[in-house]
């Protein structure tokens, strides 16, 4: 299977693959006050980061083909990173993590997140560079790939910040991570009966 078809098929079953990993944290999950300290943090700044890129993206950043995106957006989180969902999916997976207090899961997160998000983030790339020509290679070249530069990007697009947008976009997200986060402490509660 060549790298397109790699990174299609991570892009098209990508809301799917954490299921997997939510039920060995579902199982293994030993939370304490401790772990929840050190995971709000990460969990806060990981939805923050989706829902300010959502709130300037808008839901086509949920879509499962390419090309659903209004057009290249280089304003708000993508001034100073360009893949600030793929991030925030990051933090918020290691917080949950350490909710559970699975520390070995950690490592398996790692190797996860690489092995499907770096296949779809050549797709994107390769998709933007055609679609969008040298507009999107100065973007590129300016704008860090994971690690955020705090200097914004120098010709930010038009792009508005809608909390409608944002809000519409992240309920699934939401609602996921308060029904994970639930279930650890369920889980947890059932072992101490």
């Amino acid at each position: 299977m060549g790298s397109s078809k790699i990174g299609n098929f991570f892009f098209k079953i990508r809301s799917f693959t954490p299921i997997p990993f939510i039920f060995a944290l579902l199982y293994f999950a030993e939370p304490s006050l401790y772990t929840v300290a050190i995971s709000v943090p990460f969990i806060v700044i990981g939805e923050f980061l989706r829902m300010w890129a959502v709130g300037y993206a808008g839901a086509s950043t949920r879509a499962r083909t390419l090309g659903a995106a209004r057009d290249l957006v280089t304003t708000g989180p993508y001034s100073y990173v360009r893949n600030p969902l793929y991030l925030g999916n990051f933090l918020l997976s290691f917080g949950v993590c350490l909710v559970a207090n699975v520390y070995w899961l950690i490592a398996v997160l790692i190797i996860g997140y690489f092995s499907q998000y770096l296949p779809i983030i050549a797709l994107e790339e390769a998709y933007l560079l055609e679609s969008c020509g040298q507009v999107y290679q100065s973007y590129r070249e300016r704008v860090p790939r994971f690690l955020p530069r705090f200097r914004t990007y120098p010709n930010p697009s038009p792009h508005d910040f809608s909390w409608c947008r944002a809000i519409k976009s992240e309920k699934r997200t939401l609602t996921a991570i308060a029904c994970v986060v639930g279930l650890i402490f369920a889980r947890q509660l059932v072992n101490l009966s």
